[in-house]
């Protein structure tokens, strides 16, 4: 993983915006972004906090924690928006730190892409975070 200017980076393959109808799948730009380590809502763009029906936002989205399931806590919220990607700290952050995510995560505006969401769900339906 590459550092540049003291931040982390790392790729994320984006379509190629050519015309060309070669195969798609197989063409792919790698655009670096930071990686950033989030401990204080300060930390997050603007567009992430206030989400807004005049800006729809794309983010990949998972998390981690202990005891994944209806008695689990999330430790690390991983947010990955086309500019940047996010690890966002809860246990250095707090709940304050998740207040400040929750608009974001059950805004109709934000499309999340998720990947095995099962055990997330659970965790934020019982903790009332997220829909």
């Amino acid at each position: 993983m590459p550092v540049v200017d003291g931040l982390y980076q790392t790729y994320i393959p984006l379509p190629s915006e050519s015309g060309s109808n070669k195969n798609r799948e197989q063409v792919a730009l790698l655009s670096p972004v930071p990686i950033c380590v989030v401990t204080n809502a300060s930390q997050l763009p603007t567009k992430f906090l206030n989400p807004s029906s005049e800006r729809q936002l794309l983010v990949g989205f998972d998390c981690e924690g202990v005891n994944h399931g209806k008695h689990g806590t999330i430790c690390i919220l991983q947010l990955a928006l086309l500019d940047a990607i996010y690890i966002v700290d809860i246990i250095r952050g707090g709940e304050e730190l998740m207040k400040a995510c929750k608009p974001a995560l059950e805004s109709p505006y934000v499309t999340k892409i998720i990947h095995d969401c099962k055990q997330d769900s659970i965790i934020f339906s019982v903790w009332g975070q997220a829909t």
